[in-house]
């Protein structure tokens, strides 16, 4: 596919926020190799955080991490990391890859960022974690999936979050679909900017 980059006198910024598993990843590696983006995955740099402090890389480590640094330096700490490496690039067409939070969310609008939310049904999202082989992932049982699910729901208020989805795609097709429903989403995306 050829890659095809956004044109456009100023800055696109848009935020990929999901469920687990749903593909945000996926929506994020074609958003970067063929529509050039300029990505920040969130998550890669909680998991740094945790490797400088020398905890194995767990759903739960990483959702204790996040939690400790936005105790300590207040909840926009990893958004606004994000953000600020994002703009430092220089580049025009940036992606804020795995808003967890509604702070996340806030911040991320509040910088002019259009929020893609990626879903899919539960069976097919414990699919796709087993199967991704994800460090810190491999061994994930059924019930090991829902109760990380559940507390990082708690614990990140997920559901007020999605309250600030600017589109919402379901990811239960193949790989295909979701990239032709990203698009969708950008060509609306760029005429409303």
């Amino acid at each position: 596919m050829k890659k095809r980059v956004i044109k456009k006198g100023k800055r696109i910024m848009i935020g990929l926020l999901g469920t687990i598993g749903s593909g945000k990843t996926a929506a994020g590696d074609y958003l970067e190799a063929k529509r050039g983006f300029y990505r920040v995955i969130m998550g890669n740099l909680v998991r740094e955080v945790a490797r400088k402090e020398g905890l194995e890389i767990t759903r739960e480590n990483l959702q204790k991490i996040q939690k400790k640094y936005r105790d300590k330096y207040g909840q926009e700490y990893f958004i606004k990391l994000t953000i600020k490496k994002l703009k430092e690039s220089g580049k025009k067409n940036l992606l804020i890859d795995g808003i967890r939070t509604p702070t996340d969310a806030r911040v991320a609008k509040e910088n002019w960022a259009v929020l893609i939310l990626i879903d899919a049904k539960p069976s097919l999202r414990y699919e796709r974690i087993v199967s991704r082989g994800r460090e810190g992932e491999e061994k994930t049982t059924l019930a090991d999936f829902k109760e990380d699910e559940a507390r990082e729901w708690k614990l990140l208020n997920f559901k007020e979050t999605l309250k600030y989805a600017d589109y919402k795609l379901l990811n239960n097709g193949n790989i295909k679909q979701l990239y032709s429903k990203i698009d969708k989403a950008l060509e609306k995306i760029l005429k409303n900017a």
